[in-house]
């Protein structure tokens, strides 16, 4: 290739040929020091109109009208500002590491699109001084379905970490523990706890059920009524009822033979 070579002075007070290809001084009123009009492209380090082996020193800023394309490290000793978008890696096996502090926000481009992390591969600790706000939780593989005002039904328990543990290992169904879900307090519903209202009534249900006191002895346990113990057992109590009605019958046949 051949190429014109034009310079306002002598070529010795231009360039000076000491180890050197060539040293320049630009003189006061040049408007340009080097000007390349050829146009060809680069699309790679081998290829556009000035093209060299060895490295580049620059002691000024540098402006690229196009792409710039490093097929090494790029390094920074100051800021780095990007107007546009950045992509990170084509693959998953490359790596980005913060060794800084992040100062800003990070806000996703897409609501309710990206996971931060997977099932496969999760972050460890959490760390949050303020709000969480979630649309649900999973704790250890398990949803919690409880709403928020359920959940807020645990304000004031003074119950501690040990206290809570001891839910660990409660075997009890859904529908047991179900049992202390009734209606309204005082009322006895089928299969459920008894409770008291305010005035210690309890009212049974009305249906074919049995109230049965099973730890009923006529001795030491059982009903109480006005807080003494009943010592008669049922069959006891049932007797009561014929012998009335046979000393009723009696009298009615006394008073009928005169």
């Amino acid at each position: 290739m051949t190429a014109n070579v034009q310079m306002s002075e002598t070529f010795s007070q231009q360039a000076t040929k000491i180890n050197e290809l060539a040293v320049m001084t630009q003189d006061d009123g040049m408007n340009n020091f080097i000007k390349v009009l050829d146009t060809t492209n680069s699309t790679s380090n081998t290829t556009g109109s000035i093209i060299t082996v060895g490295g580049v020193g620059i002691g000024k800023s540098v402006v690229v009208g196009e792409h710039l394309n490093v097929h090494g490290n790029i390094h920074a000793n100051g800021n780095i500002t990007s107007d546009g978008s950045l992509t990170f890696g084509d693959a998953d096996t490359d790596n980005v590491v913060f060794g800084a502090d992040i100062n800003s926000h990070i806000i996703p481009n897409t609501d309710d699109t990206y996971d931060l992390g997977s099932s496969t591969q999760k972050w460890k600790d959490l760390y949050v001084n303020g709000v969480a706000y979630v649309d649900s939780i999973t704790l250890n593989g398990t949803a919690i379905t409880s709403t928020g005002a359920e959940l807020n039904k645990l304000t004031g328990v003074t119950a501690d970490a040990a206290d809570l543990n001891l839910l660990d290992g409660v075997t009890a169904s859904t529908a047991e523990l179900n049992y202390n879900d009734i209606g309204a307090l005082g009322i006895a519903e089928v299969s459920k706890t008894v409770t008291s209202d305010a005035s210690g009534n309890i009212t049974f249900v009305n249906g074919t059920n049995d109230i049965d006191i099973a730890s009923h002895d006529a001795g030491t346990n059982g009903l109480k009524l006005g807080g003494t113990l009943v010592t008669k057992s049922a069959a006891d109590i049932n007797n009561l009822s014929t012998d009335a009605e046979a000393t009723a019958v009696a009298v009615s046949m006394a008073i009928a033979l005169g």
